[in-house]
């Protein structure tokens, strides 16, 4: 995969490693996930970071170049979790409308799992990156994985014919939004009126 970098970066030029520790860069990142989920992005300090992960600063800089260069790894990293459950889904059995039913489940279940970090991204987490706008970058992906499934449907007649491409981004941008209409409205709306809702405007 391209690496993705911030076109301007906040923090300091990192020293770079011959050899970088995949584990090492895991337990950052999953500690950085992790402490997101209990407390948002905003307020957390690299130092809790580190703290959480039993690492050190010095460590934490040898991998990231800021607080935000870590978290434009964390959306590559969770946008890539993300498009393997959702391809998972779509290579399951059944209709081409029972596995966008599952899509559904599983895009809706995975912002859940990561509500606030997804909601921060969203809304104010908008990045410039080497590729573009970090935000339209996932969901690119996103909807890439989803293309081959709605590229069936068409064929099969379970879906109109239209461009592929553009539903695909449609669907993808539209599930994306009301999901986080849902996660901010939840005192209002079920997990399961959103879905029905999305299901039916497929």
């Amino acid at each position: 995969m391209q690496k993705i970098k911030a076109v301007r970066t906040t923090g300091r030029q990192r020293r770079r490693l011959r050899t970088p520790n995949p584990e090492v860069r895991k337990r950052l990142l999953e500690a950085a996930d992790k402490l997101i989920h209990e407390q948002g992005f905003p307020s957390l300090r690299i130092e809790e970071i580190v703290e959480q992960a039993k690492l050190s600063i010095g460590t934490f800089y040898l991998y990231f170049e800021s607080k935000d260069d870590l978290f434009i790894n964390l959306v590559i990293e969770n946008t890539g979790q993300l498009q393997r459950r959702l391809e998972a889904a779509t290579k399951t059995e059944g209709t081409v409308q029972q596995r966008l039913d599952r899509v559904l489940d599983t895009y809706l279940d995975f912002v859940k799992e990561h509500e606030r970090g997804f909601l921060y991204h969203h809304n104010v987490g908008h990045v410039d990156t080497t590729v573009g706008p970090l935000s339209v970058w996932a969901c690119n992906q996103c909807a890439s994985s989803l293309r081959p499934l709605v590229e069936e449907g068409m064929a099969r007649g379970e879906i109109r014919r239209t461009d592929p491409e553009l539903l695909s981004q449609a669907l993808v941008g539209l599930t994306q939004h009301i999901a986080s209409y849902w996660l901010q409205h939840q005192e209002v709306y079920t997990r399961e009126q959103i879905k029905d809702f999305l299901f039916h405007l497929f």
